[in-house]
């Protein structure tokens, strides 16, 4: 049976019909996996972060016209852009990759949520909590803004 409101209890359906949980055991390891679980989340948004702040290759920049020769390609609002870096295809991959990733946990997440089952609720708000504390909150955390997700 499917639950339309938030009810407490050990069995629960997390995901998959497969994750069902009927017992105390199971229904404890099944929070601890989902709060390390919203932790790696935070921890993938800010790698994700420390690899576009630091990653130089691949960036654009607007130039003079005259410091760039006729045949640089010519941007719309921009004027002429100078590509700089060759390896501009592998940062974008890894940057794409860690982007797929963190984002495809955070729906799992989700709908892991949509259980509405109390503990699943608290252990995922919990484990995204922590995850930020530790790695996101604090004066050494990237100040990177993403306009997806409000991550």
């Amino acid at each position: 049976m499917m639950h339309m409101t938030f009810y407490w209890g050990k069995s629960v359906t997390v995901l998959f019909d497969q994750w069902a949980v009927k017992t105390w055991q199971g229904y404890i390891l099944t929070l601890i996996v989902l709060f390390v679980f919203s932790v790696v989340h935070e921890w993938l948004a800010v790698q994700r972060s420390l690899f576009l702040t630091t990653s130089s290759a691949g960036k654009t920049s607007a130039v003079p016209s005259a410091a760039v020769s006729d045949d640089t390609p010519e941007a719309p609002l921009l004027g002429r852009v100078v590509v700089q870096g060759s390896r501009i295809g592998i940062n974008k991959s890894v940057e794409s990759l860690l982007f797929g990733v963190k984002v495809g946990l955070g729906y799992l997440l989700m709908l892991a949520v949509m259980s509405y089952n109390g503990g699943v609720f608290l252990s995922i708000v919990a484990g995204l909590a922590v995850g930020y504390f530790f790695f996101r909150s604090g004066s050494e955390a990237p100040s990177f803004h993403d306009p997806c997700c409000s991550s």
